[in-house]
């Protein structure tokens, strides 16, 4: 079958639309993405026999902002429908795969166009998640211009007119069905699962590695945003010290709360045990994950963050690591049923600073946990699982 996938930011990277692609690859699809493009000269290029397709659409540029304002009061890209019919006529595209809820409704119109199938691959609860956009002056004119009941509304819609629905997590499938009236049989739950053989074959740099073995490492890999819960992991570091002179906090990526993050860190004194490192490229993520003593999810417990789960919680678990979450619904279910690690209650830098000496003074439940989680990882969440799910739907499609 031939597959046009569509992605409003720039690709690559995107680990999860990476390993959907390679997964139906390999299962004999074709695949094509459209996205938009940094060079302005790139037209198309293929990426791992991913055909992708760039289009001339600057994010931050003044065209950007006008269609942008365009689809805040119409929920509709012309812009990318255009683009969508043209690939479709051009390539004899047989089915659509939406990723991300904004571009649904686009997709929709077009799909009906051509009589062809149409897959809405929701990342995360796209309403709630905007909503937390606030902080950014870009974010409070979304918030007015396209409330969070708006966004509700367009959700409840699509997901009852595409043909399938893929969530990342039994939580949002569960919202899904409860919230928006949809058929369970209509959505299948395609986690955030890392991909264990190519994650496990990229090489560790030995010089990261070496950058903090004087160090009780305690990491952190990802978004920075407000409800990713970064302000109470540095607000437990001065307990943690008291207990792990040698302790640092590493925090590898970046946010629109950055400079919040920096001035707790500067107001508790925590400027050399607080380590931030920017975003790295992705090969690099596994040899900070190795470097590290214990790994955080620290999410504050949200809507959002209670309907999604992050690609780190699995690339610690894959790597054997102990992982410490916050009692986020998902996060507290699968390490209570694989035993992979510690809970805390969300927010609470106390609770999360003892679940750090915990395991720091016992060198043994460190082992067992790491051991579990990747027993764990092993056994049951891993891509090679998640994935059969994904080309099953396909296969099923109609």
């Amino acid at each position: 079958m031939k597959v046009l996938m569509l992605l409003d930011k720039y690709f690559p990277p995107d680990i999860r639309v990476e390993k959907e692609a390679r997964a139906l690859l390999k299962a004999g699809h074709e695949i094509f993405l459209i996205c938009p493009n940094k060079d302005k000269n790139l037209v198309e290029k293929e990426v791992q026999g991913i055909k992708v397709i760039y289009l001339p659409l600057i994010p931050n540029s003044i065209k950007w902002y006008f269609y942008y304002l365009q689809f805040l009061i119409l929920f509709f890209h012309p812009f990318w429908k255009r683009a969508l019919e043209k690939t479709i006529k051009q390539y004899g595209i047989q089915a659509l795969h939406i990723h991300d809820l904004a571009m649904v409704n686009t997709g929709l119109q077009v799909a009906r166009k051509f009589n062809i199938p149409i897959i809405a691959d929701l990342h995360e609860n796209y309403p709630e998640g905007v909503a937390t956009w606030s902080d950014e002056w870009k974010g409070k004119i979304v918030n007015i211009i396209a409330p969070k009941w708006r966004w509700k509304r367009l959700e409840k819609y699509c997901v009852n007119h595409v043909n399938k629905v893929i969530t990342v997590v039994g939580e949002a499938k569960e919202h899904y069905v409860i919230n928006c009236g949809v058929d369970p049989e209509n959505i299948a739950v395609v986690m955030n699962t890392e991909e264990k053989k190519y994650f496990c074959s990229l090489p560790l740099k030995k010089e990261i590695i070496e950058r903090y073995e004087d160090y009780f490492t305690i990491s952190y890999v990802g978004g920075f945003g407000e409800l990713r819960g970064i302000h109470t992991a540095i607000s437990a570091m001065p307990k943690i010290l008291q207990e792990i002179p040698n302790a640092c906090l590493l925090l590898v990526g970046s946010g629109s709360n950055m400079n919040a993050l920096k001035k707790l860190v500067k107001r508790l004194n925590l400027e050399e045990t607080v380590k931030f490192t920017e975003w790295q490229p992705f090969d690099t993520i596994p040899s900070y994950v190795a470097a590290s003593n214990i790994c955080l999810v620290p999410h504050l417990a949200s809507v959002f963050t209670d309907t999604t789960i992050p690609h780190k919680f699995f690339q610690y678990m894959t790597m054997g690591k102990p992982v410490i979450v916050s009692s986020v619904k998902p996060l507290k279910r699968i390490i209570e049923e694989t035993g992979a690690g510690l809970v805390y209650p969300s927010g609470d830098a106390d609770a999360l600073a003892q679940a750090v000496i915990t395991i720091y003074k016992n060198k043994d439940l460190a082992e067992k946990l790491g051991k579990a989680g990747k027993k764990a990882v092993e056994q049951k969440y891993n891509w090679e699982n998640e994935s059969k799910k994904l080309i099953e739907l396909y296969y099923n499609l109609s």
